[in-house]
């Protein structure tokens, strides 16, 4: 059997919605041969896919190009914009009529991508704590700032991020070496990324501040912390104040196609009509107001609870 999947989105959605719908068609039918295509614009995704050993082949196209080579295969799906409510991990089964079921996901790197990490880290005194550069694109700047600078306090910081140079490397790291990278710390903080779910599935514990989505959506904490039997390792999510968070989500608007009006999940652009007066005028997304002394204050217990500091 030959099956095409075609999935639209970008690092983190390929690399976590995608491997897992795929483990579930393998799980439905183990002797199939499956092809992946994705956008042109996302061509690196056959570095950190292929290695997983679970497509034939990874292909690149536009949705017209998925929609005139389908008829060449006995079965194909498409991973789109539109997410239902159910969230990004729930779409794909809901829209091919299956329950839905965890499977085990997985990120290899390169032994050489590994040795890379090493010279990166040497001589760090642990703990390790990794980073992103680009966090201020879902938080504040400026509390971005603000919790780097005490987070060093606690240990070694390691940013991570496409533009971040090292002493010991001549260019930017892939994508792939970036992963390789935050295997090697003891804990990441930091937002809803391509580059925080690849630290998840590298089994290095991340406290983040997710997207203005339900948990279920496309969490470490919905996915990875099903296999993870110590509950000090699992991954956390820092959630608004209770006072500030609606519990409802009214933030987010529906299109006509079944997915989620832009802004999406940013809860820097993400407004909010709860509790301003008559609904009309709109304010910060509650997750824009997560603090700086919440965010910390979660890492510091993590670490305590594994006794890294």
């Amino acid at each position: 059997m030959n099956i095409l999947l075609y999935h639209f989105g970008y690092r983190g959605d390929i690399l976590v919605v995608g491997q897992h719908f795929t483990r579930e068609l393998l799980t439905r039918y183990p002797h199939a041969d499956i092809d992946l295509m994705v956008r042109p614009r996302m061509v690196e995704a056959g570095d950190f896919m292929r290695p997983l050993g679970v497509y034939r082949d990874i292909l690149l196209g536009e949705k017209k190009d998925f929609h005139l080579s389908k008829e060449t295969y006995d079965l194909a799906y498409m991973i789109d914009e539109n997410v239902y409510p159910e969230g990004n991990l729930r779409t794909p089964f809901t829209k091919a009529g299956f329950p839905f079921r965890h499977h085990r996901l997985s990120l290899t790197v390169m032994p050489e991508d590994k040795a890379l990490a090493a010279r990166i880290i040497a001589g760090l005194p642990r703990p390790i704590i990794a980073v992103q550069s680009d966090m201020s694109r879902k938080w504040p700047a400026e509390r971005c700032a603000a919790l780097n600078q005490r987070l060093a306090a606690l240990g070694s910081l390691v940013t991570l991020g496409p533009d971040e140079r090292y002493p010991s490397c001549e260019k930017p790291l892939s994508f792939l070496q970036s992963a390789a990278l935050a295997a090697s710390a003891d804990i990441f903080v930091g937002i809803d990324s391509g580059i925080a779910h690849a630290a998840a599935l590298m089994e290095v514990q991340t406290v983040l501040i997710p997207p203005v989505f339900p948990e279920s959506w496309i969490s470490p904490t919905e996915y990875a912390n099903p296999f993870i039997a110590d509950e000090a390792c699992r991954h956390i999510s820092i959630r608004p104040h209770h006072e500030d968070f609606c519990g409802h989500y009214f933030c987010l608007r529906p299109t006509v196609q079944g997915g989620i009006k832009p802004p999406g999940g940013n809860s820097l652009l993400v407004k909010c009509r709860w509790k301003k007066r008559f609904g009309i005028f709109k304010g910060n997304s509650c997750f824009n107001k997560i603090s700086v002394d919440a965010l910390y204050d979660v890492v510091v217990a993590a670490m305590r609870e594994r006794r890294l500091i």
